[in-house]
Parts: structure tokens; sequence; C-alpha cells
């Protein structure tokens, strides 16, 4: 059981319908996707500063971005039960969903990469985990990136993967102990037939 990890660099398109943003949320100054997201029609990566954005102001090719661009939404845009601590300038992540709800991802930026782990983050974001894992087996992830540096967050720990590279897939195990079941996790090559 596989999560791409291409979805992140090329969010998916939500131009048939749109999302349905909370009321009275606007990005204003918050321009840290522009930071953490990698827009694959810029060539950008994941982690540094996108060459046309002015910082906490706006984005210069705001009327023709991509589409990448176009079609993101952080989850504090969208789920009304974040508060303001979770807006992305405060809390120095992005929280986004892909593969079609399946994984959950805090996008966060290089220069506060501990940030996940304050609260009230790191708490809900071991809840998630918790809550993924009893999805079994439906294939549920909850994960940060720091850049291309991923940790997967697993209810009884966390795993560090290192660099995902563009073609890299975050892979899911299960095994029954005397315990009782235990994910392992670990990133493999995406195929082509996968891709």
């Amino acid at each position: 059981m596989s999560i791409a990890n291409h979805s992140l660099r090329h969010p998916p398109t939500r131009t048939i319908s749109s999302p349905r943003l909370v009321a009275d949320r606007e990005c204003g100054t918050c321009t840290l996707c522009c930071k953490v997201a990698a827009v694959e029609e810029l060539s950008k990566p994941n982690g540094v500063w996108c060459h046309h954005c002015v910082k906490g102001q706006r984005c210069t090719i705001y009327e023709r971005r991509p589409a990448s661009c176009y079609n993101f939404y952080c989850q504090w845009m969208l789920q009304p039960l974040l508060g303001p601590e979770w807006k992305p300038e405060h809390s120095k992540f992005a929280l986004v969903q892909t593969e079609s709800g399946q994984r959950l991802t805090a996008l966060v930026d290089p220069g506060y990469p501990t940030a996940w782990r304050r609260s009230p983050y790191y708490e809900a974001l071991k809840r998630w985990a918790v809550e993924a894992a009893q999805r079994f087996p439906a294939v549920h992830v909850v994960d940060v990136l720091i850049g291309t540096r991923s940790i997967v967050i697993l209810p009884d720990r966390e795993v560090e993967l290192g660099v995902l590279d563009a073609d890299d897939r975050i892979h899911l195990s299960f095994r029954n102990t005397a315990t009782g079941r235990v994910i392992e996790v670990s990133k493999v090559k995406q195929t082509a037939s996968a891709a």
C-alpha cells in the first residue's frame, strides 16, 4: 500500500467544483504557501520562496498564476474547526490534504523545522495519526514535510524517511504481532505504471 509523493508537487485539480472556503477567512498577509509548497510549473521546490512572491504581501503573477497555485488551498481555509492558531503565518506550516483525502501533510517552513512539534499542533497530528491507523485496511498517512525531508507520524512513533524525491512514494505495510498490528513505513521508487 503506497501513497504517492507527486501530489504535493502538483496538487489535485479542483476546477470541476470549487472547494467550500470557510466564511470570513482569507490569506491576507499569509504567503507561506509560496514558500513551503512546490510548484511544478515554475520548477519551484518545497521549502524555498517563489521568486514571484512579495513576502507577507502578494503574488506578483496572481492573475496568471499556474494551475497548481490556483487550485491550492490549505486546510485552514477549508476546515472551520481549525482556529486562528492554525493559519500558516502563525503555525509556520501549511496543512494540506491530498491523495483523495488519504494523506494529511504539514508543509513546514524550513526556517522553523520544529514548529509542528509545538502545542496544540503535535497533539492534533498524533490524534489524526491514530484515526488514520484505525481506517485499516485503507491507507491513510499523516506526515510532515520540511522542504524535501519527510517524517511520517504514526500512533506509536515517528518514522524519519529522509529526502523524498519526486518519484518516491511513502509505502505502508502492516504485520500482526502478539501485541497487535504494527505499521511499517518505507519509501519506494514510483514505477512507471503507478505514475
